[in-house]
This record gives C-alpha cells, sequence and structure tokens, in this order.
C-alpha cells in the first residue's frame, strides 16, 4: 500500500475510525517484523518486539504528522526501540565476523548430505543460505547492523536514515561503511552465491550444520517461516554475481530472502491490535484480572478518542505501560 493511502489511515485511525486501524496494523506490522527479524535473527524475539513496537506505533499515533512518510515514521519508532531494547542471547551467538568466517572455512572439506527428495535437499540449501545471511547479520555491533538494515536493505538515503537514527548523515555514512566492510570480510573470498568461483557453498554446510545443533533438518526456521508466500528464485540471486559492486552485490543476496510475514497474524482474523489489550494485557497474567480490566478500559478508550484527544493520552498509555509490566 502506498504511503499516501497510509497517512490517510493513519488520520482517521487516530480520529477513533476502528476498520482504519485495524487495515493500518495489517499493512505495518509485517514491515516491522521483518525488521524485527534481521535484527535479531531469532523468531520468537521478532514477535515479542513486533508486539511491543506496534504498540507504541498505535499509542502514538496522535503525534503523526504527515511530514515524514508514515512508514518512514513506523521505521523510526521500530528502529530506536530495537536499539534501546535489552540484549538478546542470539546475538551472542555470534561471536564475530572472524571467528563466523574460521567456522565456515572449516566446515569446507565435508561431503553433501544424505537427503530423501531433492525438495528436501533444496529446502535444506534454502535453510543454510538463510541462516548464514542472518548470521553474518549478528557479526555486526547493533549500531553498524541497524545502519545495515536500513541503507542496503529497506533503501533509506544517508539523510532519511541519519533522522530516523537521530545521528547525523555522516555518522550514519560511517556506520554504514564499516558495517559493509564487516559484511564483505565474511563473504567476498567465501561465498559461492557471490561469486561463482569461492569455496563455499550452502550444501556442505549442512552436515556441520546439523552437528552444531544449528539447523534442525525437522524445524526449518526460515524456510517454513509462516507467510512465505513465494519461494526465492535463482534469478534473484544469480543479480547478485552480477553486480561489480560488491556492497551492492551483498545487498542483493540479502534482499533474495522472502518477504516474511508477522506468523501471529496471517492465519487468523484481521489484526486489531487495541493499544494494551493485545500488546500488553497478554503478557500481564491470566490471574491479573484488575490490572487486565485497566488495560481493556485504557484500549477502548484510546480507541475512541477523537485525534488531539490521543494526542494527549499517548504518553499516559505508554508510562502506565511500563507501570503494568512490572512485577507487583
Amino acid at each position: 500500500m502506498a504511503d499516501l493511502d497510509l497517512t490517510e489511515l493513519a488520520a482517521k485511525a487516530a480520529d477513533g475510525d476502528r476498520d482504519a486501524l485495524e487495515v493500518l496494523c495489517r499493512e505495518t506490522q509485517h514491515l516491522v517484523y521483518r525488521l524485527s527479524l534481521r535484527f535479531y535473527s531469532s523468531r520468537p524475539d521478532a514477535e515479542d518486539v513486533t508486539q511491543d513496537i506496534m504498540v507504541k506505533v498505535i499509542t502514538n499515533l496522535g503525534s503523526f504528522e504527515g511530514r515524514a512518510k508514515f512508514t518512514t515514521w513506523v521505521y523510526t519508532i521500530a528502529s530506536r526501540h530495537l536499539l534501546a531494547s535489552k540484549r538478546k542471547l542470539v546475538e551472542d551467538s555470534v561471536a564475530g565476523a572472524e571467528p563466523f568466517g574460521k567456522w565456515l572455512d572449516a566446515n569446507l572439506g565435508g561431503s553433501e548430505p544424505e537427503v530423501g527428495s531433492d525438495i528436501e535437499y533444496r529446502e535444506l540449501c534454502s535453510e543454510i543460505r538463510l541462516g548464514c545471511t542472518h548470521g553474518m547479520l549478528l557479526c555486526l555491533t547493533r549500531d553498524h547492523r541497524i545502519a545495515y538494515l536500513l541503507g542496503d536493505l529497506v533503501g533509506f538515503s544517508a539523510v532519511e536514515a541519519a533522522d530516523v537514527l537521530e545521528i547525523t548523515p555522516a555518522t550514519f555514512r560511517q556506520r554504514l561503511a564499516r558495517a559493509r566492510r564487516t559484511m564483505r570480510s565474511v563473504i567476498e573470498n567465501r561465498c559461492g552465491l557471490l561469486v561463482e568461483t569461492n569455496p563455499c557453498r550452502c550444501e556442505i554446510q549442512i552436515r556441520p550444520s546439523i552437528s552444531a545443533g544449528i539447523l534442525d533438518p525437522n524445524n526449518l526456521a526460515f524456510t517454513k517461516h509462516p507467510g512465505v508466500d513465494t519461494p526465492v528464485t535463482v534469478d534473484s540471486l544469480r543479480r547478485a554475481t552480477g553486480q561489480l559492486d560488491k556492497a551492492t552485490a551483498i545487498a542483493e543476496i540479502f534482499l533474495a530472502q522472502p518477504d516474511y510475514a508477522d506468523p501471529d497474524k496471517i492465519s487468523g482474523p484481521a489484526p486489531t491490535y487495541l493499544p494494551l489489550e493485545d500488546g500488553v494485557q497478554s503478557r500481564l497474567g491470566a490471574g491479573d484480572s484488575a490490572r487486565q480490566e485497566v488495560c481493556a478500559a485504557l484500549s477502548r478508550l484510546l480507541v475512541l478518542c477523537p485525534g488531539p484527544a490521543l494526542a494527549c493520552l499517548a504518553p499516559l498509555s505508554v508510562l502506565l505501560t511500563d507501570v503494568l509490566l512490572q512485577d507487583p
């Protein structure tokens, strides 16, 4: 959906239009989830943080003035939340670019796995490719990771990304350049997707990944991810080998990933994302009836309020969110 349409929906939702709110959530939750998944490389962590970010988006709709694109505004909220969030265990699973590259090199003498069918073989290769690209992102520091995601994958200019991250364009360009150098150090002389004569192939990393517990053939976290409607084509990967610029070529490999959808929202009815009922109340515990009632009441109030009132209530809702999430 075009940003102009999203801006109109945001205005209607801020004025209390429940239908507009549902459509707006449906259109934005997936881009928030995809950014979160690439940032954490963990589906459970991405799902949790998507809920938190969507709560912030909805409770701050009254403050959206339309001076920037709506998606840029959403990416701003999401990026700042991700950077401020508590560090996840998965982020410490990759020690850095050099250890990651050495682990890949140690497996180059391996053999291809024995699988039951061509389909299974292709799925395992796809899982390795997707898992490896996510692993490379974890080689980056948080500041460099979000810069790489916004600059090379989302496609923001230095000025746009700098505004999102509240830094100068020069600082953003420095972070992006350092992120690209780190990515290049891992992939440039290894990955056969980037250069066909490079030694590393997805198929030879399957056995070592299974042995190390990184890959579970019965639970393909990325290839079997809910919401992946279309497979990645060979042509989309071959575009990478045709790029003379290494940074662009590496980005092409990442852009060849599927358009993951928020898995909690694709099989059921359209999401409502009541500001606190869905985002916070589900995290309070079934026995906490008093706090749940407060959440439900405030949720209904925020949805029904006109724009100016919603803008005034948004800080209150965030404060109550923080209080309600604290242990009694």
